[in-house]
C-alpha cells in the first residue's frame, strides 16, 4: 500500500513539473508572440544545421516526457483500490480453477470412456482366446488319440486316384486350419495383454486426475469464500463495477472457447506459406491498434490485444480472405460482433472481427483476395474498422509477421 501511493505520488510530482514547465513556455509565447516569431527567425538564422537538429530533438524528448507522464497519471488516478485488486485477483484464480476443473473433468470423462472400450474389448479377447484355445486342445487330444499314423491311414483307404487327391487337400486343408488357429491364438493373446497394460495405466491416470480435481475443488472453494470476503467490503459503485467486469471476464472467456474449437476443426488443405494479402481492400487504410499488451485505466484489466486494428476505410469496405482456406466460423463471436474465421491449414488460422455485413459461409472453400465479409462497427467497436488476427495452432501472433502494410 505505501509503495503504490509513493507511486501515485511520484507521479502526480512529475506531472507538475512537466505542466508548471509547459505553462510557463506558454505563457511567455502569447505575452511575446511578435517579439518571438522574430527571435525565432533570427535564431534559426544563426544556427547551424546540426544545431538546429539537436534542439528539435530536445523540444521532441520533452513534448513526449509531458505526453508520457499524463498516460501515467491517467492511469494512476483510473487504477481500482486495494480492496477492488484483491477482489479482482480472487476472481481471476476463481476462473482459472475453474477452467482447470472443466479441463479435469473432459480429461477423466475421455479416460473413462477409452476405459470402457478397453474393458469391452478386453472381454470380447478373452472369450475369442479362450473358444480358439479349446479347440486347439480338442484338436491336439483327437490326434493324440489317433497316433502318428492318422494321415498316413486316411491316404492309404484312398480308392483311386482322384480320391487319394481329394483327401490330401482335406489334410493339407486342416493342417493349415491347425496352423491358423495356433497363429490366431498367439495374436489374440498378445492383444490381451496389450489390452491389459493399457488399461492398467488408463486407470492409473483416472486415478490421478479424479485426485487433483478433488484438490482443486477444495482450493477453489476456499478462493470463492475469500473473494467474498473481500467483496463485502466494496462500495457500492465498486460492487456495480465489480459485475460488469466479471462479465467482462466471462465474455472473454466464452469467446476464446469458441475460437479454440473453431480453430481446431480439421481442414483439407495444407498451408504453402508465403506473405499474406492485406485484410482490407482499399487504399489510405492505417493501423489504429498495434499487437500487443493494453492497459484499461478505468477497468483495470491488462489484456493482450490478440491483432490489429485496421481503420481508415468506410463502412462496407470489402473485407478479403488474406489466404487460402476453408471458413471454419460465419457468424456473431461476443465482443467480436459479426466475425469469420479461415483455416488455412498446418493450425494457421486467421480471425476478421466487427464485420457490418457476413458475406461468405461455414464449410466454403475461399481463394486468397475473395471477399468474406465488409467493414463494420459491430460487437465491442467504437467505430467502422476491421480487427485482424492471425492464430498459430490456437496461439494469436502478431499479423506483421505476415501481412505487410500496404
Amino acid at each position: 500500500m505505501k509503495k503504490r501511493i509513493a507511486i501515485i505520488i511520484l507521479a502526480i510530482i512529475i506531472l507538475q513539473y512537466f505542466c508548471n514547465f509547459a505553462f510557463a513556455q506558454s505563457d511567455n509565447i502569447i505575452a511575446n508572440n511578435v517579439a518571438t516569431n522574430e527571435i525565432t527567425n533570427s535564431v534559426t538564422n544563426t544556427l547551424s544545421e546540426e544545431e538546429q537538429k539537436k534542439l528539435e530533438e530536445q523540444r521532441n524528448e520533452l513534448s513526449d516526457k509531458i505526453d508520457q507522464t499524463n498516460v501515467q497519471l491517467e492511469y494512476v488516478q483510473g487504477e481500482l483500490s486495494d480492496t477492488m485488486i484483491q477482489v479482482q485477483e480472487a476472481e481471476d484464480k476463481v476462473l482459472e480453477y475453474e477452467r482447470e476443473i472443466e479441463e479435469q473433468q473432459v480429461q477423466i470423462d475421455s479416460l473413462q470412456t477409452s476405459i470402457n472400450d478397453s474393458i469391452n474389448r478386453l472381454a470380447l479377447a478373452s472369450q475369442d482366446y479362450n473358444e480358439k484355445k479349446d479347440i486347439l486342445a480338442n484338436r491336439l487330444v483327437a490326434m493324440y488319440e489317433a497316433g502318428d499314423t492318422q494321415y498316413l491311414d486316411v491316404l492309404l483307404k484312398s480308392t483311386s486316384i482322384v480320391d487319394f487327391i481329394s483327401r490330401y487337400y482335406i489334410i493339407e486343408e486342416m493342417a493349415q486350419y491347425d496352423n491358423q488357429l495356433i497363429n490366431d491364438i498367439k495374436e489374440e493373446k498378445e492383444n490381451i495383454e496389450t489390452t491389459q497394460a493399457k488399461l492398467q495405466e488408463e486407470q492409473s491416470q483416472i486415478r490421478e486426475v479424479k485426485a487433483k480435481n478433488e484438490q482443486t475443488s477444495i482450493v477453489l472453494s476456499n478462493m470463492k469464500t475469500l473473494q467474498s470476503n473481500y467483496a463485502e467490503k466494496l462500495t457500492e459503485d465498486e460492487k456495480k463495477l465489480q459485475k460488469e467486469i466479471t462479465a467482462y471476464k466471462k465474455e472473454l472467456a466464452e469467446t476464446e472457447a469458441q475460437i479454440m474449437a473453431a480453430s481446431n476443426i480439421d481442414v483439407d488443405i495444407q498451408y504453402t506459406g508465403g506473405e499474406m494479402l492485406w485484410p482490407v481492400a482499399a487504399s489510405g487504410t492505417v493501423i489504429t491498434s498495434n499487437f500487443g499488451i493494453r492497459e484499461h485505466p478505468i477497468q483495470g484489466v491488462v489484456k493482450q490485444h490478440t491483432g490489429l486494428d485496421i481503420g481508415g476505410a468506410p463502412l462496407g469496405t470489402p473485407v478479403v480472405a488474406a489466404a487460402d482456406g476453408v471458413v471454419t466460423y460465419a457468424g456473431w463471436l461476443g465482443g467480436y460482433g459479426n466475425c469469420v474465421m479461415i483455416n488455412h491449414g498446418d493450425g494457421v488460422v486467421t480471425l476478421y472481427g466487427h464485420g457490418n455485413e457476413i458475406l461468405t459461409t461455414v464449410g466454403k472453400e475461399v481463394k486468397q483476395g475473395e471477399t468474406i465479409m465488409a467493414v463494420g462497427s459491430t460487437g465491442n467497436s467504437t467505430g467502422p474498422h476491421l480487427h485482424f488476427e492471425v492464430r498459430i495452432n490456437g496461439e494469436y501472433t502478431n499479423p506483421l509477421n505476415y501481412v505487410k502494410v500496404p
